[in-house]
């Protein structure tokens, strides 16, 4: 009897075949599309553009037109096409990575390079005859050749960054959707929770107990946070890092005096720069899960280098005193997830584990 592991097993091993079959025909349908329109086009361009005289026979009242194509013309055809489709391949990678990098300035002195080497290509093959006692192409005609599949290169690599943008919007909203319900499920009803502990607040007297006043203002700050902070799609640094430091405070409870030590410290005042929101808490709350232990002495060093106006460094650094089976949880990985959508070679994040867990992230917020 099957069990209900294997099936599931069973199940997520076809779901993979059928994704990579359908990936494969896709990518099979697109080949073949691209083999048609180089052999349509280039046999229009041969037949059209390769005739050299025409005659006409006539035999018993009936006129014959017979076609005389020049080969020589032929092959010089088919020369400027092969580097035009050259040209055409490597310019249409080029603004597809830029585009996926958001490198458009260099995706643009990219394309003119290609360009310009088509062009003196084209020149040289109507300047000087490739073949002895042959005249070249018209210099119109070649240059008609090189322009007409140089533009739609231009074309085909806007398209297809067109079409990556587009998904990775929809990733990003899915993504950003599924955080949005995790989040809410995690905090049993934020909204309700926020106004209970305002109601709580105001009947705890600052002078009778200030702990615990101070300890319900910083979580309505953190609900607050995740109900008004979650709406937007990014946050200056400054409320990023008292959303961190209420968090803090809030962990602490949890401890003897004395037991955890957190170290935080910040370099640099350009705390008005924006990012992603939520990027730094999973390493924090990580940092807390497994480098704290109760009555163990621990210590968690947190650094933000904010002293470049369009670049956040973080790092943060503890012990290991409780392991993860899983390796790292599903909040760093997500997050990993997220920096590489939004900032798409615009971030390094480095996480080392020796005896120490060592977390180094860095964005460029522009």
């Amino acid at each position: 009897m099957v069990t209900k592991k294997e099936a599931l097993v069973t199940i997520l091993h076809w779901a993979r075949i059928n994704s990579y079959l359908y990936l494969m025909k896709k990518l099979g349908l697109e080949i073949i599309v691209h083999l048609l329109f180089w052999l349509s086009t280039a046999w229009l361009i041969t037949s059209g553009f390769s005739i050299q005289a025409q005659e006409i026979e006539l035999v018993d009242g009936i006129e014959t037109v017979h076609i005389v194509r020049n080969r020589d013309w032929v092959l010089q055809l088919v020369t400027c096409i092969v580097a035009s489709c050259i040209a055409f391949y490597g310019n249409a990678g080029l603004i597809i990575t830029a585009n996926r990098n958001k490198r458009g300035r260099k995706s643009i002195l990219g394309s003119i390079s290609i360009f310009g080497i088509l062009v003196f290509l084209t020149y040289v093959l109507t300047e000087y005859t490739i073949f002895d006692d042959s005249l070249p192409i018209p210099r119109e005609i070649a240059f008609g050749i090189a322009i007409f599949y140089f533009a739609i290169s231009i074309a085909y690599g806007l398209v297809k960054s067109s079409i990556f943008n587009e998904r990775r919007q929809q990733q990003l909203i899915v993504d950003k959707d599924r955080a949005e319900l995790s989040l809410l499920r995690n905090q049993l009803q934020p909204h309700f929770l926020f106004n209970a502990l305002n109601n709580l607040l105001s009947m705890v007297h600052p002078t009778d107990n200030p702990k615990l006043m101070d300890s319900i203002e910083r979580l309505s700050q953190l609900l607050r946070f995740v109900i008004e902070g979650s709406k937007a799609e990014k946050i200056s640094m400054e409320k990023e890092i008292t959303f961190l430091e209420n968090y803090i405070e809030l962990q602490m409870l949890r401890f003897n005096e004395g037991e955890v030590d957190v170290a935080f410290h910040i370099t640099g005042d350009h705390r008005r720069q924006v990012v992603e929101s939520g990027l730094f808490i999973p390493f924090v709350e990580n940092a807390f899960k497994y480098g704290t232990e109760p009555e163990n002495r621990a210590r968690i060093e947190i650094h933000f280098d904010l002293s470049q106006a369009h670049t956040v460094g973080f790092t943060i650094k503890n012990k290991v005193l409780l392991h993860n089976p899983n390796g790292i949880g599903t909040g760093i990985a997500v997050t990993q997830k997220r920096l590489g959508l939004m900032y798409p070679d615009k971030h390094e994040l480095t996480l080392s584990k020796t005896g120490d867990f060592i977390v180094q992230l860095t964005i460029q917020t522009q």
